[in-house]
This record gives structure tokens, sequence and C-alpha cells, in this order.
């Protein structure tokens, strides 16, 4: 899959419309298609976004919680909502990520050493907010 697709379907499941089976991020069961895609194609597979967001979760050290909102009574997660604004940074990020792997990188051609895929871990390390570099 390429990289572009890679990232696409990772925001997808920032998208998602699904429940928590009992809250834990294992249990993480989408119940129905992924909805509200903004920057991730429409025919994204649920498999595809449950991939993708357990990459995004990896990157960041993070929970579904961060980017989406969850009720906190009942722990029911709402993927399509829109409501949490850090849905939108993710959306603007992967916006971001295409652009550098496939308009920037690809202009580089032959040239492989500067055309490793960034992805949301080449920045973010693990963290929900990236360290600054400081030479």
């Amino acid at each position: 899959m390429p990289p572009t697709r890679i990232i696409m379907a990772m925001l997808a499941g920032l998208a998602l419309s699904a429940v928590h089976a009992d809250g834990a991020d294992a249990a993480f069961e989408p119940v129905a298609a992924p909805t509200n895609l903004r920057v991730l194609p429409e025919s994204t597979s649920r498999a595809g976004v449950r991939s993708l967001m357990k990459q995004y979760e990896r990157a960041l050290g993070v929970s579904c919680s961060y980017c989406h909102v969850e009720d906190r009574d009942s722990g029911v997660i709402d993927y399509a909502s829109d409501e949490n604004p850090r849905k939108h940074t993710a959306r603007l990020m992967i916006s971001m990520l295409n652009d550098i792997n496939d308009k920037h990188l690809a202009q580089l051609g032959s040239d492989r050493r500067y055309a490793q895929p960034v992805t949301c871990g080449s920045c973010h390390q693990g963290r929900a907010t990236p360290q600054v570099f400081e030479p």
C-alpha cells in the first residue's frame, strides 16, 4: 500500500463510528462502517482503519479518547464526532504527511537517501506532543 493510502487509512480511525466493548483499547471493535471520513478515502475498510489507528496509538503514545469524544459516564467513544479539537489537528497533520510523502519526497527521484516515508512517529516518537529539537 502506498504511503498516502496508509496515512489516509490511519485517519479513518479518527472518524470511525464505533464502540469499545469494555472501554479498553485492546477491545477496540468497530460496530459500523467508517463514517465522517474527511481525509481518508470512503473506501477505507474497517480493518484498514483499525490497523492505522493502532499505528497512531503507538506513534503518539495515546489512546482513542485522545482524539475522539468519550462519554464520561458510559465510556462509550463517539468516533464520528468532530467535537474534540484534537481530531481536527490530526486531520491536518495527516494531510501534511501526505503532502510531504507524495509531493515533496516524490521530487527526490532516484536520491533514495531521503525517500523514507514520513510517519507520525518520525516526530512524535511515542509522545502526544513531539519534543522540540535543540541542536
